[in-house]
């Protein structure tokens, strides 16, 4: 099984911004809803020196598939839509590496365009994807207006020193929170607890006989939670990872 995730590019150069969103595919036709970049500054990957950029984590290890590209859909700015462009990526944000050279179409300024496909990953193991393109369509700047990555579930790399992983998805979530875990030490029980933003101690759970992968649901009709921030902490074998979860 795989997911998606849908990013809107409502940024500005060199700020990271992810934004969930769902069906339909189609794209507006407003400027706004882009990321447009019109001056250079220094890239994340020093390779390519001062260039149009952007850079996006996605806060774990992923394993990256098919992509999908939204080009700039505004009708008096398509032609500031990027059209060749690099893709890198990278596990820690430092150590990059070239996925490819890659050309996008410019957009139809229609509200019914629903962008094209991009690049295939091929099930890399990816946290960090920068973009940056080298000409457009005949602009003085250079924008995207959405990108969508297909991604593997499955979390892909867990620190030996620590022995486990753990994502929560959908995050903000409404009624049901996932919780998946990959840990290196199957069998070993592991403990859940969920604490508001005062550090006061909402609920405590132990698996038992736990898997090598395995996911924990928590239903909101068992916890009333208000709308806020939360934080979720997991304990194995002395080992802990805290991770900030979103109640909308």
């Amino acid at each position: 099984m795989k997911k998606y995730i849908l990013i809107g590019l409502f940024l500005f150069l060199g700020t990271n911004f992810i934004n969930a969103q769902c069906f339909p595919d189609r794209h507006s036709t407003t400027w706004y809803d882009a990321w447009v970049s019109c001056e250079t500054s220094a890239n994340p990957n020093s390779a390519h020196g001062d260039s149009h950029w952007i850079q996006y984590d996605l806060g774990f290890v992923y394993d990256l598939y098919q992509s999908t590209i939204w080009n700039i859909n505004e009708p008096e700015s398509l032609n500031n839509g990027i059209e060749n462009y690099i893709i890198d990526y990278s596990i820690d944000g430092t150590t990059w590496t070239n996925l490819g050279n890659f050309t996008l179409n410019e957009a139809t300024g229609k509200p019914i365009y629903e962008g094209e496909e991009g690049p295939d990953f091929n099930g890399v193991a990816v946290r960090y994807i920068l973009i940056t393109p080298t000409s457009n369509h005949g602009g003085s700047c250079y924008g995207l207006s959405e990108v969508r990555f297909n991604i593997d579930e499955n979390l892909s790399i867990v620190d030996k020193e620590i022995g486990f992983d753990v994502v929560a998805y959908p995050n903000p979530f409404t009624d049901e929170l996932n919780i998946k875990i990959k840990t290196l030490l199957p069998g070993e029980e592991i403990t859940y607890k969920l604490y508001d933003l005062l550090g006061r101690e909402i609920f405590s759970k132990t698996t038992e006989n736990t898997d090598s992968t395995q996911i924990i649901v928590i239903n909101n009709n068992d916890l009333q939670l208000v709308t806020g921030i939360y934080f979720l902490e997991l304990e194995q074998h002395n080992q802990k990872q805290t991770i900030k979860i979103i109640k909308e």
